[in-house]
């Protein structure tokens, strides 16, 4: 029996393959993009949550995240943070970049920021506490910093954070910016830019405000 050709093989293998996925995906759904909130503007929404008692919250990097009414076809939203007050450097790739719920939020009323500030050009992450009068808006004046990291320049700023399934909070920073990262902050363990840090806000380390938990990759590394 003739021998096929390595080339025969190679066609004939993405030629199944092809048969393959064109069955496959016949049986998806046909999805399309909506507008889901029609009577809704925002100016760069960056980030979009839901909790678990259907409330959902859209993020400005202007400085504010919204509470978007319970029917598609509401007009207004509840504004949930506002912290435009303070001024945060809102510019290209700064501003109000990320925000977290404490995973028992609906017990202690604890909500994170990551947003960008100057003189000196910085970001900072901060717990802040829902008012006492009224659930659906956060107290500006508890604000707890817990991380501020000066920055070399304005943009890399990273910003996302999140509350892991371990309860801890990871928080992404970038290199911190200009271009091909020319301070090497990416590869330097010494500093914080260009990482992603996991910190316990439930805790104290030292005079640390937030605990570093003792299983972290690096907590061990002498200048790290």
């Amino acid at each position: 029996m003739k021998s096929t050709s390595p080339l025969t093989r190679v066609v004939s293998t993405l030629f199944a393959l092809a048969i393959s996925v064109s069955a496959w995906s016949a049986g998806l759904p046909q999805l399309k993009l909506v507008n889901a909130y029609p009577n809704l503007k925002f100016k760069r929404p960056l980030w979009m949550e839901q909790l678990s008692d259907g409330r959902t919250f859209v993020l400005e990097q202007k400085g504010t995240v919204h509470i978007l009414p319970r029917k598609a076809n509401g007009k207004k939203t509840k504004v949930f943070f506002d912290i435009e007050k303070r001024k945060p450097y809102v510019k290209d790739e700064e501003g109000l970049l990320g925000m977290a719920f404490h995973p028992k939020f609906k017990q202690n009323g604890k909500f994170y920021a990551f947003y960008s500030a100057h003189e000196p050009m910085r970001s900072v992450v901060s717990e802040f506490r829902v008012d006492k009068a009224d659930k659906n808006k956060i107290d500006i004046t508890t604000e707890r910093k817990l991380l501020t990291i000066q920055r070399p320049y304005w943009n890399h700023d990273g910003g996302c954070i999140l509350f892991g399934r371990d309860g801890k909070l990871y928080i992404t920073h970038g290199d911190g910016g200009a271009r091909e990262d020319p301070h090497d902050n990416g590869q330097n363990l010494s500093t914080l830019r260009g990482t992603i840090m996991r910190i316990d806000v439930d805790g104290r380390s030292g005079e640390l405000p937030y605990g570093i938990p003792k299983d972290n990759p690096f907590v061990s590394r002498k200048g790290a």
